[in-house]
């Protein structure tokens, strides 16, 4: 899937950003400083959990690239399901809050539905505490409010987030989130839409249309995605 594949890199790729501490580095070059104790903090990706909210396509293919690293991966699911090569492990929404005190960052690719608006919402990142991971948002925005995720930030529940989706796009020029230094912002680009992929999905949709076999991607409107 070539669209899971962009948004495994992009989730990957920020969670490497994090531990290297590029965007600390960057702006210490804008000020021509030079200060290696950012570096102090740095992790090898062994030993780093992952937890993925959400077990469909898109989240095997970040659950695969991340274990290919190195990376320990923890999938949440709906209900209870046969265990996968590419996750450690699976558990469902009723253990969202030991699920949440064990990751080291948490990557949200659920879907908007009734039963996922604001489910992290409130108090539900205070599990977090102990390791105060970084949260990082590809799916949709509903997941948390705003005012609860600037509160986990406040809490040091997260120590940062990384967000490509918001409740309303584009995200409002008014939103603190702009301007948190906790916060890496991105214009919904995460799994972008390239023609070599779309043509690809076209293609091997029609195939399977005309041999008569399940087409990929088919929406479920009674699940909501």
């Amino acid at each position: 899937d070539g669209f899971g594949r962009l948004m495994a890199e992009y989730v990957v790729g920020n969670i490497l950003s994090r531990e290297l501490s590029i965007v600390k580095f960057s702006r210490q070059q804008q000020n021509n400083m030079w200060d290696k104790s950012p570096a102090e903090d740095r992790r090898m990706l062994t030993s780093i959990t992952l937890g993925v909210l959400g077990v469909g396509s898109i989240s095997t293919e970040i659950a695969r690239l991340s274990r290919a690293v190195g990376m320990t991966v923890w999938g949440l699911c709906r209900a209870n399901k046969q265990s996968r090569p590419e996750f450690n492990r699976l558990t469902t929404v009723g253990n969202l809050s030991e699920f949440l005190a064990g990751c080291d960052y948490i990557c949200n690719v659920l879907p908007s539905t009734t039963e996922t608006q604001d489910l992290l919402s409130g108090d539900a990142l205070s599990s977090c505490k102990s390791k105060s991971p970084v949260f990082i948002n590809v799916g949709r925005g509903g997941i948390i409010s705003e005012e609860s995720l600037l509160a986990a930030l406040e809490n040091g529940w997260l120590r940062g987030a990384v967000l490509d989706v918001f409740k309303e796009e584009p995200l409002p020029v008014i939103s603190p989130l702009w301007s948190h230094p906790k916060v890496t912002v991105t214009p919904h680009i995460s799994g972008p839409s390239v023609a070599e992929n779309i043509a690809e999905v076209f293609v091997r949709n029609y195939e399977k249309y005309v041999n008569k076999q399940s087409l990929d991607h088919v929406v479920n409107w009674e699940k909501g995605y």
